[in-house]
């Protein structure tokens, strides 16, 4: 996939686009993905997704708005579901374009799109005004289409970032994987810790979540680890580690099992499988150590009885 920024356009020779913010890149996106690549086959150009490196709401909420994916993994994904051109805009340049002046200075005369796929709550414009109807209006003047895809379900439930924020900030693991099409997942750098784990005799890695990205429950988790092109089953804990630390700030603490390598300084990926139960202050370290032990034990239950280890080598991350 080749990535583009502003500057490289006019995009010549044309497109089948797509437009969206992808915020997670979950199975609704994915979806308007694999349409726009499926018209795009059928004409021979190529598929391009035009996003946003800052989320509207960002600008408008400021710190409190959380992202789910970083830009990597969505750049990643985005490739995965099949685009061969990926533009993330500076949204600062394009959100004082009139509806009309975004389909055409940006959607026509910048990408060249032949064809636009969008979903039936797309708004583009200033004040995010522009709606499906009147960008098929807009289009259609010059002489290009538009597929507007219904909303998307997974089992009767409506598929959205809204709706994996929740599940996400809930600790609902199992039913964010069904939403996103594969499990939910961050790749953070090894920092060092106060090696408690290790004199607990449970060594950890610690991992710190970056200031907008959007937090689990605080918890423990059964969890898969990547490294190196590897998985490995653990247990994470989400959280301020209430019995050790006065500390506010949360992170990610995993015991990675069967494994003793150094990873300081290495990136490391998360996969969080299932909730396990909820971050907790204990009276001493004596019961913190039984309760590591026991954690441990449920966490690898869950991995070897509920499928998670036959997801290995479905990961798109």
């Amino acid at each position: 996939m080749k990535t583009l920024e502003a500057e490289n356009l006019p995009l010549n020779g044309g497109c089948v686009l797509t437009i969206g913010n992808f915020d997670g890149v979950h199975l609704g996106h994915r979806a308007l993905i694999g349409q726009t690549a499926a018209i795009a086959k059928g004409t021979g150009l190529p598929t391009a997704v035009l996003s946003f490196k800052q989320h509207p709401k960002s600008l408008l909420s400021g710190d409190s708005f959380k992202y789910l994916l970083g830009a990597e993994d969505k750049e990643k994904l985005i490739a995965a579901a099949g685009a061969d051109i990926y533009c993330p805009l500076d949204f600062e340049a394009v959100r004082d374009l009139s509806p009309e002046e975004f389909a055409e200075a940006l959607v026509i005369d910048g990408f060249k799109a032949k064809h636009v796929v969008c979903g039936y709550n797309f708004s583009f414009g200033k004040g995010g005004k522009g709606t499906p109807a009147l960008l098929k209006e807009l289009l259609s003047a010059r002489g290009v289409e538009c597929t507007v895809l219904p909303q998307i379900t997974v089992g009767g439930e409506h598929v959205s970032s809204t709706r994996l924020r929740a599940l996400i900030a809930a600790g609902d693991m199992v039913s964010a994987a069904k939403l996103l099409g594969r499990l939910y997942s961050f790749n953070l750098p090894v920092v060092q810790g106060r090696h408690l784990g290790a004199k607990l005799g449970s060594p950890t890695i610690n991992q710190h979540f970056p200031e907008d990205r959007a937090l689990p429950a605080f918890g423990v988790y059964a969890a898969l680890c990547g490294i190196d092109g590897k998985l490995y089953g653990g247990v994470a804990n989400i959280g301020v580690k209430p019995t050790v630390s006065d500390e506010c700030v949360p992170l990610c603490e995993t015991n990675i099992f069967d494994f003793s390598d150094d990873l300081y300084g290495k990136e490391v990926r998360v996969y969080l499988c299932k909730f396990i139960r909820a971050e907790r202050r204990f009276k001493d370290l004596s019961a913190l150590r039984s309760q590591i032990s026991r954690d441990a034990a449920v966490a690898k239950t869950v991995l070897s009885e509920e499928g998670f280890d036959d997801m290995k080598g479905d990961f798109l991350l």
